[in-house]
């Protein structure tokens, strides 16, 4: 009989917060929140008792709270690179290294071949089948080579919760399978814990979906296994906003349809249309999500109201694609002011590159081929597509004979503010939202013997269309559209794995999250409307 895998998701519990607490431990007795922007994008465990909420305006947070602290956490560069030393650390009890990471605070490992093995050293124990539980303890070995190096555990007992029903009395096949997976979820947690000092919640189950769902349930500091049988009943407690991959627009276009022909009210107020998963299993069907999402969003959201989900976890590569740099503006019309902006975000990315693709003694672990300004003009409207253009990147990137200053300069003199003009073509007014600077196309470096010169010359020259077939193959869920001259991306479906306590939701290239148009702050779609009430509000 073909085995479900066992996949369990970690999701570091409020973890821009929990980086500020690591670094001043002080923070960990007081209600302290962390701004971005004029925006409360996190707050501790202390604050949300008090009452204090994420993504509300830092001005009103202040005024009801007045005793409350805020932590400037505009600069990333310590949540990313707590993030990546978070991960390389449960990548290492991991057997395949089979860890995706997905944002800054999420982790999806595939632990299926651990558990495979030491269910396998269950049956050799030759259990009397008389025996109503396989055995009272267990040492799950976490070494294939060592006998000593792993855990004891019961194995007539689940570690941590259970999202929906009892515990199955069934000991056999996948219900064994996620009870072995549930003490392995806690053993990383607690390793995680004493020996890098951040709590995490957890989720157990057959796929990503149901592991995160679980993982969701019961927080902070703790841990949920979700056994198949009970999946259904549990997902349909859910609105489908909450499903990962079933973001604001995908939701909005199924209730439309749901509800196509009812009365005014009913379909403009969403509030009144019942959007549990179990009303639209029952109110729709697979085909409809196939004629308004398309055949293979269509298939896959639908299957996801039902608990299936074959997507596989895709260990993350210690070498990035692509590195990018954002921010976001009510308005900029101003070419001075562009220039500016494209200066701090250059030194910004130059920062990330040297952290993300040089080794410890300087050396340039890859290098990236391409250079990529986006921005999204106003006239395209508040949440229209992007616009990009790209060019080869200069080799001078790579000196190590020019100061940061002059590598800088010359990017935005001679790279960025070019292909901006591109963008505006021969507009003499403009007005943008958005500026994204990235570097793509990132390959593995040449060995020290190699020429880095003919390394870039070959591309150095690559035309505009050239480099704009290069530029689509980046986008799996975009197709390309011919806006004024220039390919913007157009999202086919909105897909959103992240929920409402994920942490990472700024600034974060392909993230699929919005800016507010006021204040320029980054969240995750579902939420961008409540936090636009916040401006109207105010106003």
């Amino acid at each position: 009989m073909l085995r479900s895998p066992v996949i369990i998701a970690l999701d570091w519990d409020a973890f821009y917060c929990s980086v500020e607490e690591h670094f001043n431990p002080e923070l960990k007795k007081i209600a302290f929140a962390v701004k971005q922007k004029g925006i409360i994008c996190t707050c501790n465990y202390v604050a949300r008792a008090l009452g204090v909420k994420k993504l509300q305006l830092l001005v009103d947070a202040v005024k009801q709270f007045p005793d409350l602290v805020i932590v400037n956490g505009e600069d990333l560069s310590r949540y990313r690179d707590a993030s990546k030393e978070l991960w390389y650390f449960a990548r290492e009890m991991v057997w395949g290294g089979k860890v995706e990471r997905l944002g800054f605070d999420e982790l999806f490992l595939d632990v299926t071949d651990m558990i495979d093995f030491n269910i396998a050293l269950l049956d050799d124990l030759h259990v009397p089948p008389a025996s109503s539980h396989p055995v009272s303890t267990f040492f799950f070995r976490m070494s294939k080579e060592d006998p000593s190096v792993g855990f004891s555990c019961p194995v007539s007992s689940v570690a941590g919760n259970m999202a929906a029903g009892s515990l199955p009395g069934d000991f056999e096949g996948d219900n064994l399978r996620l009870v072995l997976g549930s003490h392995l979820c806690h053993y990383i947690r607690s390793q995680i814990l004493d020996i890098k000092g951040y709590t995490s919640s957890g989720g157990v189950s057959i796929n990503k979906t149901l592991a995160k769902m679980a993982g969701s349930s019961h927080k902070p500091n703790q841990q949920t296994v979700l056994f198949p049988e009970f999946a259904q009943d549990f997902l349909d407690t859910y609105d489908i906003g909450r499903i990962p991959w079933i973001g604001h627009k995908s939701k909005s276009l199924i209730l439309d349809a749901i509800y196509k022909g009812t009365d005014s009210v009913n379909h403009t107020m969403e509030g009144a249309r019942d959007a549990t998963v179990f009303n639209v299993r029952h109110l729709a069907s697979k085909q409809l999500f196939v004629n308004i999402l398309g055949q293979s969003s269509g298939d896959k959201l639908w299957n996801l109201l039902h608990g299936v989900d074959q997507t596989a976890v895709q260990p993350t590569s210690d070498m990035p694609t692509q590195i990018s740099i954002e921010d976001t503006f009510k308005s900029l019309t101003d070419l001075i002011e562009v220039h500016n902006v494209l200066r701090r975000l250059t030194y910004s990315l130059l920062d990330r590159m040297y952290i993300d693709l040089m080794d410890s003694n300087g050396d340039w672990l890859g290098h990236p081929q391409t250079a990529r300004l986006s921005t999204r003009p106003r006239s395209t409207g508040y949440y229209g597509p992007r616009i990009s253009r790209s060019e080869s990147l200069p080799s001078i990137v790579f000196s190590s004979s020019h100061s940061r200053d002059y590598i800088v300069d010359y990017l935005v003199d001679r790279c960025w503010m070019p292909l901006f003009s591109k963008l505006i073509g021969d507009a003499k007014i403009f007005d943008v939202v958005l500026l994204n600077v990235a570097v793509v196309n990132i390959e593995k470096a040449p060995t020290k013997s190699s020429d880095i010169t003919s390394f870039f010359g070959k591309k150095r020259y690559t035309d505009d269309n050239e480099l704009d077939v290069v530029h689509r193959a980046e986008s799996p869920v975009t197709k390309r559209a011919k806006v004024v001259g220039e390919y913007a991306d157009l999202e086919v479906a909105h897909f959103n794995f992240l929920g409402e306590d994920d942490e990472d939701v700024i600034f974060e290239e392909d993230s699929y999250d919005e800016p507010c148009v006021v204040c320029g702050q980054r969240m995750i779609s579902f939420a961008l409307e409540a936090h636009m009430r916040f401006h109207e509000l105010g106003d």
